[in-house]
């Protein structure tokens, strides 16, 4: 939190997120979160979010997870579209079956990278439909400008997403290092032409090749610093494409059957 003379100036954009401002105890004073019916409607048009690899373990059972860009960054797929989340429904509410990214739990709430070295900021979205400027149900601060108990815990959070945050680039480095990410895709059947498939996803993905080939004293430094976990965890996720294709199909039919 931050007071009003010594709030920073933020710059870049963070996904999900859309007014985001730092926390502060004059300015946000009245703020606080409501309950609304509709509680996961933020999310219904990211079809993936960022991943942390200490989740990656928790996470594979129920989504893909998949390193984009040029930064590696990985990612759980949730849509093979844009703009649509196979795990939000039409009334914002999420497949409670499958896991919540730690990503989404954060929200509205995300750290400010923050210059020379200063410490990091917490924010929070004000454009979150849960936010509220009055009656709020959790406030952020009680009657004395203090952190509620809420604010606290999601304070704490933050910080801990923060670290994992830096733990996931150092383990994304080491997997660029090791030289084992290789350009993936996934493929599907084309009526019109069945011996050409179409593309319907690409990303970097550990090789299975290269994984396997690895010497013992590389296999024993993964073990001791909890990389193996995630990789595995992240080459049994890759199952889960298959349960991406099949929501997209039955999206696709009951889009159908509504329009027909």
């Amino acid at each position: 939190m931050v007071d009003a003379a010594a709030e920073p100036r933020l710059t870049g954009s963070v996904p999900l997120y859309k007014n985001v401002e730092p926390l502060n105890r004059q300015k946000h004073k009245n703020y606080g979160v409501k309950t609304v019916s509709n509680p996961f409607a933020f999310l219904k048009e990211w079809h993936f979010v960022p991943a942390i690899s200490p989740e990656f373990a928790f996470a594979c059972g129920s989504y893909p997870i998949v390193f984009l860009g040029d930064k590696k960054m990985p990612v759980l797929v949730m849509g093979l579209r844009a703009g649509t989340n196979l795990f939000v429904d039409a009334n914002g509410q999420f497949d409670n079956e499958h896991y919540i990214p730690a990503y989404v739990r954060r929200y509205p709430f995300v750290s400010a990278s923050a210059q020379n070295d200063q410490p990091s900021t917490v924010c929070v979205d004000l454009a979150a439909e849960f936010v509220v400027s009055e009656n709020a149900e959790r406030p952020f601060f009680d009657e004395n400008g203090e952190p509620t108990e809420y604010t606290k815990q999601a304070v704490d959070f933050v910080s801990a997403f923060e670290n994992d945050a830096r733990i996931t680039e150092a383990f994304v480095e080491r997997l660029v290092a090791l030289d084992l990410l290789e350009k993936k895709d996934i493929k599907v059947s084309n009526p019109q032409d069945p011996e050409n498939p179409v593309t319907v996803a690409e990303y970097w993905g550990v090789s299975n090749e290269k994984f396997t080939a690895l010497p013992a004293d590389k296999l024993k430094e993964l073990h001791d610093s909890g990389d193996l976990v995630a990789i595995t965890a992240h080459l049994i996720s890759l199952q889960r494409w298959d349960r991406i294709l099949r929501r997209t199909s039955l999206n696709a039919a009951a889009e159908g059957q509504a329009q027909a």
